[in-house]
């Protein structure tokens, strides 16, 4: 019976290694590990053999230390590569999150400077050239308000300007009596209520007004995304400008009884999704519909 326990003191721990490791190994080439994996259950198994064996007595001390020592070593590689493994994984990752997020504000921009083409001129720009010089040096229109409705009613000459007939005068001015009569600068009240009131459009620079505000500079840097560059427009990131954007544009399409055009703009990015083998795909619009929707937003 103390023969029992004693076999058990002494070779439990060498066969629960080598049980153990046998178990991981077979575990890791069954279900496609990685080499460290599949080396590091190896070791397990061969350090439970050996452990064993010195337990039988069938090796000398100086075996087991130099094995171990050897073995130490290759357990610190091991430990480093995994470290870098697991360090470049990270910063893939962080690389993936700011590349989708500078390519989420790269098509915003790019749909804003169509939308805005679209309504001046009632087309899509089909290019990057033109749309790189629409950055830089085309408008949109602002509203500029100054001045505050008068509260008095219009008088029965200011009627005959604005209407021609004899309505009643009973309410204060409205905003659109008051506009109307900033426009003529020979009535008799010009001077006194309506000099100061302007209710106007006015082009401004969309470089200035859009893109270099206070509101949007601080937005891109606080998500880290750098300074906009109209140049930039066209380059998908982290392709060091070697992949561009998709522009497509239908001239006219017809979506039930309305006809316009239509625009797709689209692109790869050079990453794939965690937890899968497939690229990110990215886009807004459409060449079927008008829709202008973001894929990002419909996500």
């Amino acid at each position: 019976m103390n023969n029992i326990g004693l076999y058990i003191r002494k070779y439990s721990v060498p066969a629960i290694f080598t049980i153990v490791g046998l178990i991981v190994l077979i575990y890791g080439f069954v279900n496609d590990q990685s080499g460290s994996f599949i080396f590091s259950a190896a070791m397990m198994l061969v350090a439970g053999i050996l452990s064993g064996l010195f337990s039988m007595g069938k090796l000398r001390p100086p075996v087991v230390i130099g094995t171990g020592i050897v073995f130490g070593l290759i357990s610190l590689v091991l430990i480093f590569l995994s470290y870098q493994g697991v360090s470049s994984t990270l910063k893939a990752q962080e690389d993936g999150e700011l590349c989708y997020e500078m390519a989420k504000q790269n098509l915003t921009d790019i749909r804003f400077l169509q939308k805005t083409h679209k309504e001046q001129h009632g087309s899509y720009i089909d290019n990057w050239d033109d749309l790189i010089d629409f950055a830089y040096n085309g408008t949109m229109p602002s509203l500029v308000s100054q001045g505050s409705v008068p509260k008095a009613k219009i008088t029965p000459e200011e009627r005959d300007f604005l209407y021609g007939d004899k309505r009643p005068i009973d309410n204060n001015m409205t905003e659109d009596e008051a506009y109307r009569l900033s426009k003529w600068k020979e009535g008799p009240r010009y001077d006194s209520l309506f000099s100061g009131f302007i209710r106007d459009t006015i082009p401004v620079s969309i470089m200035e007004t859009k893109f270099q505000n206070k509101a949007y500079l601080e937005s891109r840097q606080k998500a880290d995304l750098g300074t906009f560059n109209p140049k930039d427009l066209p380059y998908i990131p982290f392709t060091n400008k070697k992949d561009k954007w998709k522009i497509e544009v239908a001239d006219s399409i017809t979506v039930g009884e309305i006809k316009g055009p239509a625009l797709l703009v689209s692109g790869k990015l050079p990453f794939s999704d965690m937890g899968s083998s497939e690229v990110i795909k990215m886009s807004f619009g459409s060449l079927t519909t008008f829709d202008l929707d973001g894929s990002w937003e419909k996500e």
